[in-house]
């Protein structure tokens, strides 16, 4: 079976519990094929793909070398949003609002990963958590509807840790930890 890795943003347990239930809320009104378990709430920062063993340990030495003197951050969760059609979008999320620390951070990890020989997506890095894809719904979506039924509170967390993920399609959680940096 293929697998993929992904570094990430590790979100706090309290900030999952809170999305999962907005979540929970959410998909009662609009449904979609598959809801994230809340285990696998992230901030992707790069998409690596498949890797060997070696080239992961390479990768994993250079992040954790530009990362060293990195220290935790705050951020604040920001509106629900979504990518694909609007009447029927492929993922439902919520993003973060606008911290340079973040872009820098990522920034950095990014131009490691491509040093270390990965051929990453080059769009603009735009921080999210995804918390459901694939519409299912009968009626049209409406993201303002969305907003309005999640009515998202000002939460504010701390930015404390960035992880190698690997993926386990159709397990649920599907995402796994396999190497942690903890930020100063």
């Amino acid at each position: 079976m293929n697998t993929h890795f992904f570094f990430a943003l590790v979100l706090p347990d309290e900030i999952k519990a809170y999305i999962h239930n907005v979540t929970e809320k959410l998909i009662l009104r609009f449904p979609f094929k598959k809801v994230l378990h809340p285990a696998d709430y992230h901030i992707t920062m790069a998409f690596l793909g498949s890797a060997d063993d070696s080239l992961k340990k390479d990768v994993q030495k250079r992040v954790e070398t530009v990362l060293a003197e990195e220290t935790s951050f705050g951020l604040e969760l920001g509106e629900i949003g979504a990518f694909g059609r609007g009447d029927s979008p492929r993922i439902l999320w919520t993003g973060v609002k606008q911290q340079e620390r973040l872009f820098s951070m990522q920034k950095k990890l990014y131009s490691a990963c491509v040093e270390a020989g990965f051929e990453l997506d080059k769009k603009p890095f735009k921080p999210h958590i995804t918390i459901a894809r694939k519409f299912d719904g009968e009626d049209s979506f409406s993201l303002e509807s969305a907003r309005q039924v999640a009515n998202l509170d000002d939460k504010y967390f701390e930015a404390v840790q960035v992880a190698l993920y690997q993926t386990h399609l159709g397990a649920s959680p599907s995402y796994e930890k396999v190497f942690t940096i903890n930020l100063q």
